[in-house]
C-alpha cells in the first residue's frame, strides 16, 4: 500500500511541475498547446450554409486581374460551361495555397480540359488585393498545370477582385448566395474561411459542394459532369478552416492550464494528508499491540 501511495504521488507531482523542470532539453510548454478557442473567438462561425440549387447573383460586380470590369454573369455565362468556384486570396497563410495546390494537381487527372470543357473562377476575399497581387497569385497557379494544357486553361480560369478597392458588398453577395462564411480577423489581420470548391451549372446554380484540399480525380470528374448538366449532388469531403492564433484563445488556454496545474498541486497535498494519516493509524495499531 505504502508503494502505491508513493507512486501516486510521484505521477501528480511530475504532472503539476511546470513543462522542462525535470528536463534541460528544450520542449514545447503545455501552455503552448492550442485548446478549442473560446466562445469569443471571431472565427467561430466560419462555415458553408450549403445551399445546392442557389443561383449566384450573375450581375454583382468585379475586376478581372488585368483590370477589366465584368460581371459575374459575363464570366459565367459567356462560355456556357459549368463552373468550378472559389474563394481566396493571395496573403492566406496558409490554406488557400494548399487548396488551390491540390486543384491543380488533381486537374490533369480529371478527364476534362479547363478552358474547354469546364471553367474556374477564383474570388478574392480580400477587397483590398492590389490586381498586381492577384496577378501574380492567378500566374503561380497557372504555372503548375501541364504546359501543354495551359493556354487553354489561362483562358479558362478567371481570378475576380473587388469592384472598387475596399467595398466588398459584391464578394458578400456571392459569398452568401452560396452559403460561404468567412470573416475578417483584425488582431491578425487575416482572414478566416472554410476551404469548399462550389459547383455551378452554366446558369450559375450551385449543384455541388467538395470540401478538403486533395481531390479524387474520379469525384471531380462526376462534379464537374453533374454540373454541365445542372443536376445536383451530395456534397463530399471534410472541411477544412484556416486556423489563426487568438489571443483570447491563448489566455484560455493558459487559464485552463493553471487550473489543472493549481488541482494537481491540491491532489498532491490530498495525498500527502491521505498517507499521513494512515502512518497516524498505523503505529497507533502498532502501540495497541505491543501493550
Amino acid at each position: 500500500m505504502r508503494r502505491n501511495v508513493f507512486i501516486a504521488i510521484a505521477s501528480v507531482t511530475l504532472w503539476a511541475m511546470p513543462a522542462g523542470a525535470h528536463d534541460e532539453t528544450p520542449d514545447v510548454s503545455s501552455s503552448d498547446v492550442p485548446l478549442p478557442p473560446p466562445p469569443t473567438y471571431k472565427g467561430n462561425d466560419v462555415t458553408v450554409a450549403e445551399n445546392v440549387g442557389a443561383k449566384v447573383p450573375l450581375d454583382a460586380a468585379f475586376r478581372t486581374s488585368t483590370g477589366k470590369p465584368v460581371t459575374l454573369g459575363e464570366v459565367i455565362r459567356g462560355s456556357e460551361l459549368p463552373v468550378i468556384l472559389t474563394f481566396n486570396y493571395s496573403d492566406c497563410p496558409m490554406l488557400c495555397s494548399v487548396q488551390l495546390n491540390g486543384l491543380t494537381a488533381a486537374l490533369p487527372l480529371v478527364g476534362f480540359k479547363l478552358g474547354a470543357q469546364f471553367r474556374l473562377v477564383t474570388i478574392d476575399l480580400d477587397p483590398n488585393e492590389s490586381l498586381d497581387k492577384l496577378s501574380r497569385m492567378r500566374q503561380r497557379y497557372l504555372d503548375r498545370v501541364p504546359e501543354s494544357d495551359r493556354e487553354l486553361a489561362s483562358a479558362g480560369w478567371t481570378f475576380l477582385a473587388a469592384a472598387t478597392p475596399g467595398d466588398d458588398a459584391s464578394i458578400r453577395r456571392v459569398a452568401d448566395a452560396v452559403g460561404f462564411r468567412y470573416t475578417y480577423l483584425p488582431e491578425q489581420a487575416q482572414w478566416a474561411h472554410p476551404a469548399a470548391l462550389i459547383f455551378l451549372s452554366a446558369a450559375g446554380a450551385v449543384t455541388r459542394y467538395v470540401y478538403g484540399i486533395e481531390f479524387e480525380p474520379g469525384m471531380m470528374r462526376e462534379s464537374i459532369y453533374k454540373a454541365g448538366l445542372a443536376e445536383p449532388a451530395t456534397a463530399v469531403g471534410f472541411m477544412n478552416r484556416c486556423y489563426h492564433f487568438d489571443p483570447e484563445a491563448n489566455s484560455h488556454t493558459r487559464g485552463a492550464v493553471t487550473a489543472l496545474r493549481v488541482a494537481a498541486a491540491g491532489s498532491v497535498f490530498v495525498l500527502l494528508g491521505i498517507f499521513g494519516i494512515m502512518q497516524v493509524v498505523k503505529r497507533g495499531k502498532r502501540a495497541g499491540v505491543n501493550r
